[in-house]
């Protein structure tokens, strides 16, 4: 059996796992998908039914050898796949023989793809909304403010008295501020100036920052992936994102025992971003061991004005989402006591090199 390498380069930008058997149920190639799912080519393993349980055979062997039987395409729904080592999912399966080629062509799609695909995409769409809303509110705040200030520093010519002065100056820095924090909100992402670079630059640029401005007792830790591929985009604006992320987890565990901030990069295979699965993206992890996001604030972490600190104006993560999606990416994100972890995910290139049939 012989498939045009072309041919094989197209299977392997699905997101779904393509599993090629011959006419004994001998895997004889996978695509990218399909290995990082845990399929194996082995000599021990080399038959699909020794990498599948008991009861995923009976139903599947019979699917296959009737496709190939009657050279036609069958397709189970919502089947429950349980591997030998007992591990179960959700999947829809589909098989085909091809005469031309005279394999076994096996499809599968994860259904918990589909759930999250759809989970992200809803999760995209109300903090599209939310930020748009602030934004909104940020607008109808600007002019009052300056009326404020205005005000403030005509009664500061007139009064002279300590006690006046006192509290207007208050009133001046505090507008000061506002009209910051408000500035910040209406002023969009500064347009990228796209050209390859390695993530491995930007990361080790944040991390020298974020040395630097440390607390002594936090250890920082670096985990890098050196197979990820240069990736197009802006390394100063990459820089950004990422810092402000790193700056949230150094303030969220300075009272912490024993505090540690990894930066982790990885390469992953067939994830959701908002709403698209991709084939290969490239993963960059923040993890700290901090006391974790409160579980009311899960739902609104990237929205402008949320902060868990006291004097924090909660546009870090905000300022750090609009940089990645404008790359095409996104940011998601698990907190539990001791375990915190922002994944920022950027679509890839899948590799040059193919997987070659056995």
């Amino acid at each position: 059996m012989e498939i045009a390498k072309a041919e094989l380069s197209f299977l392997n930008q699905l997101t779904s796992e393509i599993i090629i058997l011959d006419e004994n149920l001998k895997i004889v190639w996978l695509n990218y998908s399909a290995l990082n799912k845990g399929w194996i080519i082995d000599n021990k393993k080399s038959l699909i039914t020794d990498q599948l349980s008991e009861v995923t055979n009976a139903s599947l062997v019979g699917l296959f050898k009737n496709a190939i039987r009657k050279n036609l395409s069958q397709t189970k729904r919502d089947f429950e796949l349980i591997n030998s080592k007992l591990e179960k999912r959700e999947i829809d399966v589909t098989v085909r023989w091809s005469n031309s080629y005279e394999c076994l062509i096996v499809e599968i799609l994860c259904v918990d793809n589909l759930n999250k695909m759809v989970d992200s995409s809803k999760s995209f769409s109300i903090q599209k909304i939310a930020a748009n809303l602030a934004r909104t509110l940020a607008h109808e705040v600007k002019n009052p403010l300056s009326g404020i200030k205005g005000s403030a520093q005509i009664l500061r010519k007139k009064l002279k008295d300590d006690f006046s002065s006192k509290f207007l100056k208050i009133i001046i820095d505090e507008t000061d501020r506002l009209n910051s924090i408000v500035t910040k909100i209406l002023t969009p992402p500064s347009k990228p100036n796209l050209a390859p670079f390695n993530i491995h630059s930007a990361l080790e640029k944040v991390y020298a920052l974020a040395d630097a401005d440390k607390n002594e007792k936090i250890k920082l830790i670096r985990d890098y992936d050196p197979s990820i591929p240069e990736i197009n985009g802006d390394e100063n604006l990459f820089v950004q994102a990422i810092l402000n992320i790193v700056k949230n987890a150094q303030q969220a565990i300075e009272n912490t025992k024993d505090p540690s901030i990894t930066i982790k990069s990885r390469i992953q295979f067939g994830k959701p971003i908002n709403g698209t699965t991709y084939p290969t993206i490239c993963s960059i992890e923040i993890k700290d061991n901090g006391p974790g996001i409160p579980n009311e604030l899960h739902d609104q972490v990237f929205f402008p004005m949320v902060s868990v600190k006291e004097n924090g104006s909660g546009l870090g993560l905000t300022i750090a989402q609009d940089i990645i999606r404008i790359h095409g990416g996104g940011i998601v994100f698990s907190s539990d006591p001791g375990n915190t972890v922002f994944s920022i995910q950027i679509p890839i290139k899948a590799d040059n090199k193919e997987s070659q049939i056995a």
